[in-house]
């Protein structure tokens, strides 16, 4: 029996679909990346923005083609658009058998075996209790060491941003037992992980009875072994002075961060109901550049928002300047079914959008250039995770989240140094990455 598996979305799909492979893997199923070859093929989708859920109806539409030439293949879509859909996806693409949402993902392989067994359609949305058994973990389906690996601390938002559905489909807040995290972290550092990267879609708000995020960072930073440690996506609402003051301070905290800040003006950061303004926010990168100079801070930008002046997007140019960003995911806005914003008037003409949008992209990348540029002659230490761009190049990400391309010079091959930190000068910089040699001790 073999699973196909195409992830659309953020870092917490990529994880979840990690663990849905673990779970189908410990039933005796392969993983194959050619759909066709499969009995069991799953869409694991995003709504967050209107274009990925288009993408996620579109793949799973071409998915269930395959059914003409095979009834016998299984066709789901699972995820965030299942959540938000449930049923109505039959009628948007008649053959799909099942629509999962993320909370239900345990039991995916015996609700396979149950489509076929009625030979009938299957839906399953709604959201679980947060329980500890509820956090999928790594399981025995696990196919080979890793030196990288995500872990879920909490689940949920109940931020209610305007325009966000991740409430909707992801549900209210639910914090994992510490107990938990620590243990899973030290179970994935004893098979050789090095780098781990905490998730939640407010992870910073993180709560384990008295225990908040800073004293989980402080106590993961003790795990023997844990060379790196990082965490996404954090709201600067929740960038407390515990947390800010542990950049530069906590052995293993890498020196970057992801801190989405939608929009320059506080105008337009009220309209989204953020609960902080421009002032509050550079409070936190100064706070953040206090305790750790040399941290690479990217983030989130929302051009068009509903009532967007042209005066308020200019104020966003004026802080993309001001913060000095080392990149950034940019957006034009899509209304969302079921958010407040969606009520709004969508005042700002397409092309408008599309213009501002290309002003960000250059204003950010200009920047970026610039950030890659200041590392030409210093030294990275680099965590080797892959092939390179070149034939012969091992790639690996720095500390401050750059990726590093280097032809190892002692004769070793990727699956020596995968795992590795190696210690690179840098030589040149290119549009998305940097390229090095090994440094001479």
């Amino acid at each position: 029996m073999k699973l196909y598996v195409k992830t659309f979305g953020c870092q917490m799909n990529v994880h979840d679909s990690r663990r849905i492979e673990e779970i189908f893997r410990s039933a005796g199923y392969t993983m194959t990346v050619d759909p066709r070859e499969a009995d069991v093929a799953l869409i694991n989708s995003c709504t967050i923005r209107e274009k990925a859920w288009h993408k996620a109806i579109s793949e799973t539409g071409r998915l269930r083609k395959l059914k003409r030439g095979r009834r016998d293949i299984i066709v789901g879509i699972v995820g965030c658009v299942a959540q938000q859909e449930g049923e109505r996806i039959f009628d948007l693409i008649p053959g799909v058998d099942m629509v999962i949402a993320p909370d239900h993902y345990g039991q995916l392989v015996e609700l396979v075996e149950e489509v076929k067994l009625r030979e009938d359609t299957l839906v399953l949305t709604g959201f679980d209790r947060g329980r500890p058994e509820d956090f999928l973990t790594p399981g025995p389906g696990t196919s080979r060491r890793e030196a990288t690996a995500f872990v879920t601390i909490m689940k949920g938002c109940q931020e209610r941003c305007a325009y966000c559905i991740v409430p909707t489909v992801r549900g209210p807040e639910r914090h994992r037992p510490i107990e938990d995290v620590e243990s899973e972290v030290r179970g994935l550092v004893a098979s050789g992980v090095v780098e781990v990267t905490l998730l939640g879609q407010k992870v910073n708000a993180y709560q384990s009875g008295e225990v908040g995020f800073a004293e989980l960072l402080r106590r993961l930073d003790s795990v023997e072994g844990l060379e790196r440690l990082r965490f996404t996506s954090p709201h600067p609402r929740h960038m407390t002075p515990d947390v800010t003051s542990s950049f530069g301070r906590l052995r293993s905290l890498c020196e970057s961060i992801h801190l989405p800040v939608q929009s320059g003006s506080s105008r337009i950061l009220s309209r989204m109901g953020r609960r902080y303004n421009v002032e509050d926010y550079l409070l936190v990168v100064s706070k953040l550049r206090e305790a750790c100079p040399a941290i690479g801070i990217s983030t989130d930008l929302i051009v068009g928002y509903p009532g967007e002046t042209n005066e308020d997007f200019a104020e966003t140019l004026a802080l993309i300047d001001r913060v000095g960003f080392s990149g950034a995911f940019s957006f034009k806005y899509s209304p969302r079914p079921g958010t407040r914003a969606a009520s709004l008037d969508d005042d700002v003409p397409q092309d408008e959008k599309v213009r501002r949008l290309d002003a960000v992209h250059e204003r950010i990348e200009n920047l970026e250039r610039r950030w890659r540029g200041s590392m030409v002659g210093t030294k990275l230490e680099v965590l080797v995770t892959n092939e390179g761009r070149m034939p012969g190049q091992v790639s690996g990400r720095a500390r401050n989240s750059q990726i590093v391309n280097f032809v190892p010079t002692d004769g070793s091959t990727i699956d020596d140094l995968v795992g590795r930190l190696v210690e690179v000068e840098v030589t040149a910089a290119h549009s998305h990455s940097l390229e090095g040699k090994p440094a001479i001790r």
